[in-house]
């Protein structure tokens, strides 16, 4: 049952992350109204994944801190695609 609150906070964090994310205007444009639901799920699914891979590597108690910054990361480098994607179209 541990491992199933594990989970459970995993998604939560990245849910907020998402959230954080949206109020922080880092939703690509091109996704359009549909985009608020797909930021929470990418924020979700990449805390999901990155709490395994920290369960896996460093253990049940780092797990938690592993999936925040794995949800993190995952949100800044979309901003950051889409910034570049911009500019390179701005230069060209």
């Amino acid at each position: 049952m541990p491992t199933f609150y594990l989970v459970i906070t995993w998604i939560a964090l990245g849910m907020i992350i998402g959230a954080f994310a949206l109020a922080a205007r880092l939703k690509p444009i091109a996704w359009g109204k549909r985009g608020q639901i797909w930021m929470l799920a990418l924020g979700a699914g990449s805390a999901l994944l990155g709490g395994l891979l920290g369960f896996w590597l460093v253990g049940r108690l780092f797990s938690a801190p592993v999936a925040l910054w794995v949800a993190v990361l995952v949100i800044c480098m979309l901003w950051l695609y889409e910034r570049l994607v911009k500019k390179r179209i701005k230069s060209a």
